[in-house]
């Protein structure tokens, strides 16, 4: 099989978009409103608070308001410098989306939570721990949700049983991106039509 030809080919997964429960976009960007854009996206590792937060931005950049995002993690670390000029661009009508904040150092994170609050319009985050800012949504993920994506991606008649979509969710501790990316090797191997 061709790597394009797989339905969980990267490109296929990055079009899938947060799945809301309980709550809308339209709930959220008013929460947000209330918290003065100062608010952050809670969950485990493969949950959807990227995706989530990239949706956050299509949605405030549509109502008008500017956005600046940051992406920090392990591999990517945010040092004291770059944390530095990051801030001393910030214009005030900016809205900072920041993807990884549990990953900045300490002294850094107080840093960059004192200037925006002086010097943007707001502060998103997405952490998975508590604390650093007063939390919007918590993001999870369950067995079902998974049959669900892999239901849109896949055609009908490669279905893949739900007891191996639920045991790999299980595995993975819920981490939607690990099982899409196991799932991509296991199709490659199917027999082809």
């Amino acid at each position: 099989m061709r790597a394009r030809d797989n339905p969980f080919a990267a490109d296929r997964i990055e079009r899938i978009r947060y799945r809301f429960a309980g709550t809308s976009l339209d709930e959220l960007l008013t929460d947000l409103e209330e918290m003065n854009y100062r608010a952050a996206i809670m969950g485990p590792e493969g949950s959807g608070k990227t995706t989530l937060l990239e949706d956050l931005r299509q949605a405030l950049e549509g109502k008008g308001l500017r956005t600046k995002s940051l992406f920090v993690n392990d591999e990517s670390p945010l040092t004291e410098p770059q944390c530095r000029r990051f801030l001393s661009e910030l214009v005030p009508q900016e809205v900072v989306l920041l993807d990884g904040a549990d990953a900045i150092r300490r002294s850094s994170w107080f840093l960059f939570r004192r200037h925006t609050i002086t010097r943007a319009a707001g502060l998103i985050i997405t952490s998975h721990r508590p604390g650093l800012l007063t939390t919007l949504v918590e993001c999870s993920t369950t067995p079902a949700l998974l049959r669900e994506i892999v239901d849109d991606l896949i055609p009908q008649a490669h279905a893949i049983s739900p007891a191996l979509l639920d045991d790999l969710h299980n595995r993975h501790k819920g981490n939607i991106r690990t099982c899409l990316r196991e799932l991509y090797d296991l199709y490659a191997f199917l027999p082809q039509q």
